[in-house]
């Protein structure tokens, strides 16, 4: 309900980085989870130790511990870590691992050695093999890598029990002639084949869980579309930044789900809606490249992709915007109406969020309206084309008052209700009515009067806020009647000079220079 939710269509800055952020994302949830399983397992570890007197290496146990307890304080810390950063605490974690498996085989092999305990020293291997084997299955299971990554780091965790057990016997010849009275053909071989059987399926999981995350992948495709990064969400679904496999042309591709868009009919009139919308051919209205269903009911449709701001982003980044600018953004949405309602279509939901002000080519402050007829389409109406008591779509804060009561046909004039508003926010920074519910913004748009937006900044000129009360007018019939009419108004302004290409160049090639220092 609040006015400042996403907007369908927002900017990404890299638009060629495909997977990288979520990949990165997933990593470090994933890490943070070992760290903390790795630290628990540690510390059960050396409380064994100590607990029953086999702990005299349990100083090294510790620090490797306490170091394994602060990288996962460090990852569940609140900052994005680079994926470089990432890895190395990847290697960290299962480094400190492996370590622990190593000074435990080393001192238990000491140990035994030390009471001429030959059944120890066999155990003690044992325990390095099953210990090393539980730190190969949680990185082949739980930490995200490619098949061939995974597969070297495993076959590294796998040969530290050995290289271990033969620095041992260089270093230390009485371990080794020890172990001659029971390290039979059979035993080693036994061992040996354990450590063997459990890389290979460690190495084994970790091509299957890399391979379901690959074809995970590729499943979320539409078409001949590539999915790359969520830039924007809504009540309808999601939006995507995509990529045409075939042409490499990025785009817009909005998600709707089966069950947000209502019973089937609902969805067949959607459809339609966006069929329709796609043979609309004004410039301020986005292009609608291609719509279709996936296997499982999904519905979707592809828009081209924008660059700049939302007025919603634009206002707050940079507050209320000076009167000629906002007569030259509302002038180009007005050119889209006029076009969307001699084809039959409302809008019905119009905000700052759905208005983009897009770089084109050369041209700067170029509006492109969004989401055309989608309210229209997913709505109960009655056999006269007025909308069902009770069903209100749309803004809370820019919703005309028939479309809240619901108690006459909705025509193009509900558009210029809501365009009002916008001109409203683009002036002051804040819609014309606001509550701490979105009832009580319904109320007040149906009972109240709006406040002229002087009030709330005074150099706004009396002709621009003469044209924008009017927008605001409960009734339809006291409105202007046409978006051509709502659009002569705009120009004759005294302020409608005030704003041109050349300006919005200038003011966007400021603005770009400063975000990028």
């Amino acid at each position: 309900m609040s006015s400042a939710r996403p907007a369908p269509v927002e900017l990404v800055a890299d638009g060629d980085r495909r997977f990288a952020d979520e990949e990165r994302t997933f990593l470090h949830v994933r890490l943070r989870a070992v760290t903390f399983l790795l630290s628990a397992g540690l510390a059960l570890v050396l409380a064994r130790d100590l607990t029953f007197g086999r702990g005299p290496a349990w100083p090294l146990q510790a620090a490797a511990t306490v170091a394994m307890a602060f990288l996962a304080t460090l990852l569940s810390a609140a900052r994005t870590f680079s994926t470089r950063g990432l890895k190395l605490m990847e290697v960290a974690a299962f480094g400190l691992a492996a370590v622990v498996v190593m000074i435990h085989l080393w001192h238990a092999q000491l140990s035994a050695t030390v009471r001429g305990d030959p059944t120890s020293l066999v155990a003690g291997s044992k325990d390095a093999v099953i210990g090393a084997t539980i730190v190969m299955f949680t990185y082949a299971l739980l930490v995200p890598a490619p098949y061939g990554c995974a597969w070297r780091a495993i076959a590294a965790i796998a040969a530290c029990p050995v290289a271990t057990e033969a620095l041992l016997f260089l270093v230390h010849p009485e371990v080794f002639r020890l172990a001659r009275r029971v390290a039979t053909d059979q035993r080693i071989g036994e061992t040996m084949s354990l450590l063997a059987t459990s890389a290979l399926l460690a190495a084994y999981g970790a091509y299957l869980v890399h391979t379901m995350r690959v074809r995970a992948r590729e499943a979320r495709q539409f078409n001949q579309y590539r999915l790359r990064d969520e830039i924007g969400a809504g009540g309808m679904g999601a939006v995507y930044l995509a990529e045409h496999r075939l042409l490499k042309r990025p785009c817009a591709l909005k998600v709707i789900l089966p069950e947000r868009a209502g019973d089937p009919r609902s969805l067949e009139r959607f459809e339609q809606e966006v069929r329709a919308t796609a043979q609309l051919s004004d410039p301020h209205i986005v292009e609608v490249y291609d719509y279709g269903r996936t296997e499982d009911g999904t519905f979707f449709y592809v828009m081209e992709y924008l660059h700049g701001l939302s007025l919603d982003g634009l206002v707050g980044r940079h507050g209320p915007l000076p009167p000629g600018r906002v007569i030259y953004l509302l002038r180009q949405v007005c050119q889209a109406l006029a076009e969307a309602h001699a084809a039959g279509l409302v809008h019905r939901d119009l905000t700052p969020a759905n208005i983009f002000a897009a770089r084109r080519g050369r041209q700067y402050d170029f509006v492109k309206v969004l989401d055309f007829g989608l309210v229209e389409a997913v709505v109960a109406r009655n056999e006269d084309g007025s909308s069902r008591r009770g069903a209100a779509p749309g803004t809370p804060q820019y919703m005309a008052p028939e479309q809240i009561t619901g108690d006459r046909a909705i025509d193009g004039r509900c558009d210029l209700y809501t365009l009002g508003g916008v001109a409203y926010t683009l002036l002051t920074g804040r819609p014309p009515f606001v509550g701490e519910t979105a009832d009580e913004v319904r109320t007040a748009q149906v009972r109240e009067a709006v406040v002229p937006p002087s009030h709330h900044r005074p150099e706004i000129p009396p002709d621009l806020e003469e044209v924008v009360l009017r927008c605001l007018t409960k009734d339809p019939e006291a409105r202007f009647q046409s978006a051509e009419d709502l659009e002569a108004g705009l120009a004759s302004c005294t302020s409608a000079s005030d704003w041109d290409a050349r300006k919005a160049a200038d003011w966007w090639r400021e603005i770009g220079r400063t975000l990028a220092t």
